[in-house]
């Protein structure tokens, strides 16, 4: 193919710039250093005999490796000492979650056996030996396995998860029924597919039908958009419920109602109740009420529903606030609860059932669109091999792959879903299971097979999209004669961070949220919060450095600087509102970044938030404040006003009708280049652009506008148009696509900026596998736990389909569930809470030195609130009052740790900053 640049697309775009430099890697692959693949035997000319080496090699093993310990470095460890044994490449399948990860994995492997082979100083040869304890490991071992795995990079499977069933299922095509030249969606056109199939199914209904379901689902609520609230449901259920069939939304007994004839006479037994106070006649006026008429939805929310439960829980008399009633009543107040908790678990019945209904419908509809289409996702392709696996043999697999593997390893473990596990799980057990016969002293590595996994439960902060932290336990109990091993010691960060962590999650119960109820109420989600916060802090291990480095932690309260208006006094001052007190915590927090980055510019700062609209707002105040910023993961285009330009103006050629986007622009600078004045027809703007179109294909039509955007931008909004180009250049644009299908892209699509800044703002997800001299973290003061999920699954094991299936229903009516689902919804929230201290975990420990925590004033002095700012408050056992503003609520270590002579330069983003082109996009 000739020079893209070339390409009459780009002659006159001049965003256009040749490719980055190759790698270290590559450039260590330099025929005048190393031999000649020619001249390299068919085995290397060593062979390790050690059977301690040996057994180090190929023994189970799952590691439980803490934030900055070397988790990819134990993986590289154990996958060169495989190799070093002289296993053969192509039996050998590492994975990972992202592609990053997995070019990191091999680039290590490579650049360190480059090194060993190359380096006059032994240095690099005793690193290596140290890595993979094998003391004679000789120098020209490494350059032949260096050559070897260049020559056969093919063969070495060192992939993302999703890339290995990709590789899976094109395997197995036939019995994973998939169709003939299948494709892998992305995110814009999922959507697009659950669209139809939900049109589809709406269309398949009759009106009585579709309002019938619609209000078993919404528990008799009336919905106005049908299509919204079907699609609802749909993403917040299906994935959870795709592998179970529909009997398992039908697992909630529901009491009978107790005999009309007892309604009656108890509402009468109500009614004729000697009773002094006014309170008491009202709830049982009420109570009657309902049981007259035989309403008894009232009842489930009732006060004097909750009492009698607590009452019975308890052992007590029913009491209502602190009045009593007479003696007499228990029989009434019984058969109240009774119709009561008919009456909730009625409703959460045909609820479930509903939702069963309309999931094994929609399954069988988004099946039939996305085998029409040939297009499935990687949850599809992932659903379809667990479905399999379970009835598949290893010797077929190794056949279909045309390959063994022998040696399986996996990072980052604590992220595997359940479905990935249930397919990882055969190739574990089939390394695990047919292992050396223990009674021989002597090991053949190219008989012998090995697992080995290594991740954190600390980290696992991906329970959104099906990663359980469980996961771990699930190994040791489903994989025979597997070693656990605990790594503490980081390499990252200063002992002052790791001292102030390891303080902050040990002593998480000093929180008063621990306390939980006395008795433990499994009707209550205070009983499972208390113990999963206990259960945390027992289980996190004390955290060590390696390195000394001179740290900083400070805990502080923000200087809001909210005034009142000025014609207020002490008795019409209002409180601020949520807004204001966001806009000041997040004034004051760029403020101390601008300070921090200009007094020493080459430190590197992560700014984590917990949303995506807070990393938008910091960037702005950097931006002001003259401090170079970027954001990590990208956002989508449209935080461009110049790019909202351009779509708007494609949107106009979309429906030229709709008078809001010629409204758009017609003040914009493409005023001068397209006929949108007064004097120019209505249709006429959109007419011109859709010929260009026409003519001349979107991509260039884009780039047009952009051109005659460009003078009248910034650098920011530029490189943002050039991103836009960019996207249009890749999007395959048909005679039978819209306008519309490339907007949307452009709004779902995130671009990273093409450079990395050394400020860096990003969301805690984004951060994971990252560090910075110094992290900043401003939204601890958010609440731990957000909605609650609106479908529960009650799993026995990890990596089995669900027994049973429920909607979610407010804690204030998990006393009518049976004890089964009290637990199971308990669960729920128990996993919820550990997932907030994972995050708050990864957040804390990114920082290598500097540990900035900022957080508006609280509202009350004993700050008992469920935030992670009030759980470190509570745990560092903070004194200070946290209701002033600008306040240290807590602060260890050198304010003066940032000098140019305290900080240890680290070259982790180096290949990130240079040789980047400015046009070069990354997709998230």
């Amino acid at each position: 193919m000739s020079n893209p640049s070339e390409h009459p697309l780009f002659d006159d775009n001049p965003f256009f710039e040749e490719e980055a430099q190759p790698s270290e890697a590559e450039m260590l692959h330099d025929d005048n250093q190393l031999p000649d693949d020619d001249s390299l035997p068919d085995e290397l000319d060593f062979v390790v005999e050690s059977p301690t080496t040996l057994r180090e090699a190929f023994e189970p093993t799952l590691v439980r490796a803490s934030a900055g310990t070397g988790k990819t470095y134990q993986l590289t460890a154990r996958l060169l000492k495989i190799l070093l044994t002289g296993a053969p490449p192509e039996t050998i399948l590492a994975t990972t979650f992202t592609r990053k990860a997995a070019g990191e994995i091999l680039e290590r492997v490579l650049i360190t056996l480059g090194k060993a082979a190359i380096d006059p100083s032994e240095k690099a040869i005793a690193e290596l030996r140290q890595q993979v304890g094998i003391e004679g490991l000789p120098r020209h071992v490494c350059g032949q396995l260096f050559h070897r795995l260049l020559s056969n990079i093919h063969r070495l499977r060192i992939c993302t998860l999703d890339s290995l069933f990709s590789q899976l299922a094109r395997a197995l095509p036939f019995e994973l029924d998939l169709p003939p030249g299948w494709r892998l969606t992305d995110e814009v056109e999922e959507i697009w597919l659950r669209q139809v199939a939900i049109g589809n199914l709406i269309e398949s209904l009759q009106p009585a039908e579709t309002e019938t379901l619609i209000s078993m689902l919404s528990r008799g609520d009336v919905k106005r958009n049908i299509a919204r609230e079907l699609i609802d449901v749909v993403e917040n259920t299906y994935s959870l419920a795709r592998q179970a069939d529909v009997e398992r939304w039908d697992q909630l007994k529901v009491p009978e109602l107790p005999e009309s004839a007892d309604i009656t006479r108890t509402s009468g037994m109500l009614r004729s109740a000697d009773v002094p106070q006014k309170s008491l006649v009202k709830a049982l006026e009420s109570a009657a009420d309902s049981l007259e008429i035989r309403d008894f939805g009232p009842l489930v929310e009732a006060t004097l529903t909750k009492n009698i439960a607590k009452a019975r829980l308890h052992g007590e008399e029913v009491k209502f606030g602190r009045s009593k009633f007479p003696p007499g009543l228990d029989p009434e107040f019984d058969l109240i609860y009774e119709v009561a908790r008919h009456e909730s678990l009625s409703l959460l019945r045909a609820q479930n059932q509903a939702t069963g209904t309309l999931v094994d419908h929609y399954d069988t509809l988004i099946q039939l669109v996305k085998q029409a289409q040939r297009a499935l996702a990687f949850d599809d392709i992932a659903v379809r091999l667990a479905g399999v696996f379970t009835q598949l043999d290893n010797h077929t697999l190794q056949d279909r792959l045309d390959a063994s593997i022998d040696h399986l390893l996996l990072d980052e473990f604590q992220d595997t879903s359940p479905v990935q596990w249930q397919v990882l799980r055969l190739l574990a057990q089939s390394v695990t299971g047919e292992s050396t016969d223990s009674s021989s002293n002597v090991l053949d590595p190219k008989r012998s097979k090995s697992f080995f996994c290594v991740g954190d439960t600390k980290q696992a902060i991906y329970g959104w999209r099906g990663g359980v932290a469980e996961i771990f336990d699930a190994v040791d109990k489903q994989i025979p004669g597997i070693i656990s091993k605990q790594q503490d010691e980081s390499y990252r960060s200063s002992s002052v961070v790791l001292d102030a962590v390891t303080d902050a999650f040990q002593h998480l119960p000093r929180h008063p949220m621990a306390e939980g109820t006395d008795p433990p109420n499994p009707a209550d989600k205070a009983t499972y919060e208390a113990k999963a916060l206990k259960r945390f802090a027992k289980r996190f291990p004390k955290h060590t450095a390696a390195r000394k480095l001179p740290g900083f932690v400070r805990f502080r309260t923000a200087e809001l600087n909210l005034k009142p208006p000025a014609d207020s006094d002490e008795k019409t001052k209002s409180k601020p509102s949520a807004a204001d007190i966001q806009k000041g915590l997040l004034d004051d927090v760029a403020k101390q970044i601008a300070e921090l980055h200009h007094q020493s510019p080459h430190l590197t700062i992560g700014v984590l938030t917990r949303t995506n609209s807070t990393v938008g707002a910091l960037i702005n105040r950097l931006e002001h404040l003259d401090v170079d910023v970027s954001a990590e993961g990208g956002n989508p285009l449209v935080d461009s006003v110049a790019v909202r330009w351009i779509l708007s103006a494609l949107m106009m050629c979309e429906h030229p009708g709709d008078g809001r986007w010629r409204l758009h622009i017609a003040n914009s600078p493409l005023k001068f280049v397209l006929p949108l004045s007064d004097s120019d027809g209505k249709g006429e703007a959109a007419d011109q652009l859709r010929a260009r179109i026409e003519d001349q294909g979107l991509a260039k039509t884009i780039l047009f506008l952009a051109k005659a955007l460009m003078p009248h931008c910034d650098s920011r909004e530029n490189v943002r148009l050039e991103q836009l180009i960019e996207l249009a250049t890749l999007y395959q644009h048909t005679a039978d696509s819209r306008l519309r299908d490339f907007v949307e892209l452009v709004h779902e699509k995130r671009v990273q900026r093409p450079r990395a800044a050394v400020v860096r703002v990003m969301t805690v997800h984004q951060s994971k596998g990252l560090e910075f001299d110094a992290v900043f973290l401003p939204e601890i003061h958010k609440a731990l736990l957000g909605q609650s999920p609106q479908c529960l699954a009650d799993i026995p094991e990890i990596g089995q389909p669900a027994r049973g299936l429920s909607r979610s229903v407010g804690e204030a009516q998990w006393h009518f569930l049976p004890k089964r689902w009290q637990a199971v919804f308990g669960g729920s929230v128990a996993a919820r809470l550990t997932e907030a201290m994972c995050l708050l975990y990864v957040a804390m420990t990114r920082a290598r030195q500097g540990l900035y925590l900022v957080i508006p004033p609280a509202g009350k002095k004993d700050f008992n609130n469920k935030t992670a700012a009030s759980l470190l408050y509570h745990a560092w056992k903070c004194e200070a009052d946290p209701t002033a503003e600008g306040e240290v609520l807590f602060e260890s270590g050198d304010a003066d740790w940032f000098g140019d002579s305290k900080v240890e330069s680290v070259d982790e983003n180096k290949s990130e900053k240079e040789d980047v082109p400015t046009r070069r996009l990354s997709f998230v």
